[in-house]
């Protein structure tokens, strides 16, 4: 199972739950784009790493600054130690991929995060 977690420019997230690991086709409507850049954010809730799938041409289509996805980002180049170019921003809707651990009770068919 998989949380799909969108983040929009507007500061509201969404989250969408799949089976298997989302194909770019079915991130694509999620964060209104055709064709996807990845790149890392840092998530301090839980102190981990994560692909950040957005809008390679968000900047050109002149979609607002991510604020939210932005600051991941940054946290993550600073936790990695690279660098961007003063005041670059990450631009338009981001979906972030979480994997989750479950447990399927077989009786029930009910699932219970274990993470």
């Amino acid at each position: 199972m998989y949380n799909v977690i969108v983040w929009k420019t507007n500061g509201n997230e969404d989250i969408r739950v799949f089976k298997k690991k989302p194909t770019f086709n079915e991130i694509y409507p999620l964060i209104n784009c055709s064709m996807i850049e990845i790149q890392k954010a840092y998530l301090k809730d839980d102190h981990k790493t994560y692909e950040m799938y957005c809008d390679e041409e968000a900047k050109l289509s002149r979609k607002p600054a991510n604020e939210r996805a932005t600051i991941a980002w940054y946290r993550w180049l600073d936790n990695a130690g690279r660098m961007c170019m003063p005041g670059d921003t990450i631009n338009g809707d981001v979906a972030i991929i979480k994997k989750l651990n479950v447990k399927i009770n077989d009786k029930t068919k009910d699932i219970q995060s274990i993470s």
